[in-house]
C-alpha cells in the first residue's frame, strides 16, 4: 500500500567531502535512520589549498535517506557539530519533500522519530528558497561536458555518480538512443531563476543528438544548508 506522508516524511541529500565519509556514517547509524543509501561522486570545485595539502578535494561521498522533517532537522543539528557546512569545500545537504510512500516504511519513519529524543534547538536551514536540483543522465565519460554546459548558463559547480543504465526498449525505439550499460549521473543544485537556462545549455551540448546522449530532469528543494559556502567555493577558488 502507498500513502501520502502528511508533509512528514522527507529525503535528504547530503554531498560532503569525502574526509567527512566516517562522521557522516557514525551519525547515521547512532540515530538508526530507517534508510540509508550511500554511494561515491566527484565534484567539480577546484582549490590550491587542498592540492598543497594533497587532498583529493574531488571525492565525494554521497548519502540519501528518507525519514521525518523533525528527525532530519535533529540529524542536522547532529551533523553540523562535527561537519562545519559553511566552510568552502565541506559539502552541501538538502531535502526534498516525498509526496508519496509505502505504508511499511511511512510508519518506520514515524517509530523511528519517537524512539529518538529530540531537543528543541532549531537548525539554521535555507528553507523555502526557489532552489532546485538538476538530475542529468549521460552516457559515461561526458561529466566534464555537462559541467562546461551548466557554468557556461551561471552554474558554480556539480556532483558525478556512476550508475548503469537499465533502458526498456520503449525508449530506444521512440528516443532513438541505446541504452547504454555505464552511466554518468550528474546533480547540480542551482537557484530557481537559473534552472531551466542551465538544462537548456546542457541538452543543446550533451542531449540526445549527441555523443553524450543526455536527458535531464529537476525536482524543487525544500531546504537546504551549505549553500552559501558553494557559492563562494567556487568564485574564490575556481581557476
Amino acid at each position: 500500500m502507498v500513502n501520502q506522508p502528511e508533509a512528514r516524511i522527507e529525503a535528504l541529500i547530503t554531498i560532503i567531502d569525502h574526509r567527512f565519509e566516517n562522521a557522516l556514517i557514525n551519525e547515521y547509524k547512532s540515530n538508526n535512520l530507517p534508510m540509508l543509501l550511500m554511494t561515491h561522486g566527484r565534484g567539480t570545485a577546484k582549490s590550491v589549498i587542498y592540492e598543497i595539502l594533497g587532498y583529493d578535494a574531488l571525492k565525494k561521498a554521497v548519502a540519501i535517506s528518507v525519514q521525518t522533517k523533525n528527525m532530519t532537522k535533529y540529524l542536522l543539528k547532529q551533523l553540523s557539530r562535527q561537519i562545519d557546512f559553511s566552510k568552502p569545500g565541506t559539502g552541501i545537504a538538502f531535502t526534498i519533500n516525498v509526496s508519496s510512500i509505502s505504508n511499511a516504511l511511512s510508519k518506520i519513519c514515524v517509530q523511528a522519530e519517537e524512539n529518538l529524543e529530540l531537543g528543541s534547538e532549531d537548525m539554521a536551514l535555507t528553507s523555502k528558497e526557489p532552489y532546485h536540483l538538476i538530475i542529468t543522465i549521460v552516457n559515461s565519460g561526458f561529466f566534464d561536458q555537462v559541467m562546461d554546459a551548466a557554468k557556461k548558463a551561471g552554474a558554480n559547480g556539480g556532483t558525478v555518480v556512476h550508475a548503469r543504465g537499465l533502458g526498456s526498449k520503449e525508449a530506444q525505439k521512440y528516443l532513438g538512443i541505446t541504452i547504454q550499460p555505464e552511466k554518468d549521473l550528474v546533480l547540480i543544485l542551482t537557484p530557481k531563476e537559473q534552472k531551466r537556462p542551465i538544462m537548456e545549455s546542457i541538452m543543446h551540448e550533451v542531449g540526445l543528438n549527441t555523443a553524450g546522449t543526455g536527458i535531464c530532469f529537476s525536482l524543487p528543494v525544500d531546504a537546504a544548508v551549505g549553500i552559501g559556502a558553494l557559492i563562494k567555493t567556487d568564485e574564490t577558488e575556481d581557476d
